[in-house]
């Protein structure tokens, strides 16, 4: 979430809205069916990127919002009240995620949870970076990329075949997700000190993704797997 308001009024409202401490006005009608019989639905915990003189700042803070639900059957939805000055926006941090990637991975005793408060994400969110990476780009592929810069620098048995994480996954489909992971991350990291010029960028995966941007025009979105096509430039100049 991103907002921007003046620090002073945003410590304000988190003094004066949240568990234990006051709501919001309830809303007067539902947004999906215009009932109007509203019931307040717990709280929804966010972390916000704050403009702190014209610099964004990312807070340790969680934000209370206010959750609703519509009382009217068959309805019965919900949504979230979000002040005026909030809005919803997601970003991706490929070096954020990579840490926190690593951190869940080789870590026997991290948990989602302790990853996302040490990185300052959402245990949700943890579970979707391990997801993506899983389906960003086969090992082997990345291999072969490296074999054709060092071909000695390509070795197949450095990828991970038992991950920690993937003992505590709830599914065999799920610990194999988690195992993919933590091989991509391997081969991007042999993939990035087999360049002929060291990468001025310390992270593998966004030195990867820039890469892939700058020369195919190709973009990894996170709820999509591996990368969309590439951008048609000349289509793009052939219509001005």
């Amino acid at each position: 979430m991103s907002i921007a308001l003046p620090w002073s009024e945003f410590k304000a409202y988190v003094a004066q809205v949240g568990p234990g401490r006051g709501r919001v006005a309830r809303p007067a009608q539902c947004i999906f069916c215009d009932g109007e019989r509203i019931w307040f639905n717990g709280w929804r915990r966010v972390l916000v990127t704050l403009l702190v003189e014209g610099q964004p700042q990312r807070l340790t803070d969680w934000l209370p919002l206010q959750r609703v639900r519509c009382a009217q059957p068959p309805c019965g939805r919900s949504w979230t009240l979000r002040p005026p000055w909030l809005y919803p926006h997601r970003t991706l941090e490929p070096d954020l995620a990579e840490g926190a990637a690593l951190a869940y991975l080789v870590d026997p005793q991290a948990t989602y949870r302790s990853v996302a408060q040490r990185f300052g994400c959402s245990w949700v969110t943890v579970w979707l970076w391990i997801g993506w990476l899983a389906t960003l780009v086969t090992p082997a592929a990345v291999l072969a990329r490296v074999a054709r810069l060092m071909p000695h620098g390509a070795v197949p048995g450095l990828l991970p075949r038992a991950v920690a994480a993937a003992a505590r996954a709830h599914s065999r489909r799920r610990a194999d997700t988690v195992r993919r992971a933590a091989q991509v991350l391997v081969a991007l990291a042999m993939l990035h000190r087999a360049q002929p010029e060291p990468p001025m960028d310390p992270s593998p995966l966004r030195w990867f993704l820039t890469a892939e941007f700058l020369a195919f025009r190709r973009v990894a979105r996170l709820t999509q797997p591996g990368f969309s096509p590439a951008f048609d430039t000349a289509r793009r100049h052939r219509s001005r």
